[in-house]
């Protein structure tokens, strides 16, 4: 399972860092501007946690015996699933608010591109390196 939690932990920086950087107001923002973005955007948890550890277990199952490029797919469905989520979300947002929100789709997606695709790499490695780490 620790397979798992890191992957969250990394995503969710990176999630943070980007949420941060995408809704600043302004050009120039002090420290401690940057910090009250960044703890806000720890807004990103409950959504790693809510979609990656479950999407993570469904693209597992479904590469598993995949032989080519295993990787490179496995990458590539997590950029897919960002996608797909970030309509799913924005759809859902849609609905209650009444209010097009698909004109923001843009920040949305490299968003959760940024909370996936980390995600999606840290998994990949860690699923490498505890396959070459022999067990005593």
């Amino acid at each position: 399972m620790i397979k798992k939690f890191i992957p969250v932990i990394i995503s969710s920086i990176c999630g943070s860092l980007v949420f941060s950087a995408l809704f600043m107001e302004g050009g120039y923002i002090d420290f401690n501007d940057f910090i009250g973005q960044f703890v806000t955007g720890l807004i990103v948890i409950p959504f790693v946690l809510l979609f990656g550890i479950p999407l993570s277990m469904m693209i597992d199952a479904i590469i598993r015996d995949t032989k080519k490029y295993k990787a490179l797919i496995e990458l590539l469905m997590y950029v897919l699933s960002a996608g797909i989520g970030t309509s799913i979300i924005l759809l859902i947002f849609s609905l209650g608010d009444g209010i097009s929100v698909f004109l923001e789709f843009k920040p949305f997606l490299i968003l959760a591109l940024s909370c996936s695709v980390p995600f999606g790499i840290s998994s990949i490695i860690l699923k490498y390196v505890f396959k070459t780490v022999p067990s005593h």
